[in-house]
């Protein structure tokens, strides 16, 4: 046995159940997958298993904290999301799992027709990774929910103010919609409520960016872009290509 090895077992057989502290390192370790229970103490449940304990030890004797940022949506490699996702797929696939977080969202359907074809408003969420519809959570401070929507166009498309009615008029379709999945951003099991709303007589200029795209029906539908980037699936789960389809357009494209 090396020494790793002797410091490791000396480790886990002082791992017991007799007192809190300890039975929650049992278990978190055994949620991670890093040990099982033979005999009341825990045993590495392969080699890797060994390496990452040994790795942790080490950690914890030299003092030097992982380096590892929860936090950063955008960092490079293995996030802190990524991880989470993995999770709580996990969970989900063995359990009825409960939500570990509930958001209320309001979405725009924002229309366009050119020579016929129907193109709708979205915009890529690169920590998502997909086209989405232009809203977002509603916040505390939302006075309401179409309120919730007109500041989120604003941010989202770049204006000064929310638009008035004057600007655009909101018309809901759906209200209060309930769906349970993994938030695509944060990886958490999620259980949304959306309100969508049909934007119409709008009169405020769109710029397409790289992220802000104009999407043909088609690839709604097939929920792939031309560029090859994935999109939501959330107007076609919640409204249905033919509540869209009857949709008249928002604006009409030159």
């Amino acid at each position: 046995m090396t020494s790793s090895d002797y410091l490791l077992a000396t480790a886990l057989q002082e791992l017991t159940e007799r007192n809190l502290y300890q039975r929650g390192v049992l278990d978190m370790l055994r949620l991670l997958g890093l040990i099982t229970i033979e005999d009341r103490h825990g045993v590495p449940t392969g080699e890797v298993a060994r390496m990452v304990l040994d790795s942790m030890i080490a950690h914890v004797k030299e003092g030097v904290p992982v380096s590892f940022n929860w936090n950063d949506l955008d960092a490079e490699g293995m996030r802190g999301v990524d991880l989470l996702r993995s999770v709580e797929a996990e969970r989900l696939r063995r359990t009825e799992a409960g939500a570990g977080r509930s958001v209320r969202v309001v979405q725009a359907v924002i229309k366009a027709r050119r020579a016929d074809i129907d193109y709708y408003l979205m915009q890529y969420d690169a920590h998502a990774q997909q086209y989405q519809p232009i809203g977002g959570k509603v916040d505390p401070t939302d006075p309401d929910a179409e309120s919730a929507l007109r500041r989120e166009i604003a941010e989202e498309l770049g204006f000064d103010a929310p638009p008035d009615a004057d600007q655009c008029k909101l018309s809901l379709m759906k209200e209060g919609w309930l769906t349970t999945k993994i938030s695509s951003t944060y990886g958490i099991l999620t259980e949304y409520t959306f309100d969508f709303y049909h934007v119409a007589a709008m009169r405020f200029p769109i710029a397409q960016t790289g992220y802000t795209r104009w999407l043909r029906r088609g690839e709604i539908e097939r929920v792939r872009a031309d560029d090859s980037r994935s999109i939501s699936t959330i107007y076609l789960e919640a409204l249905g290509i033919d509540a869209l389809d009857d949709l008249p357009p928002s604006v009409e494209l030159e």
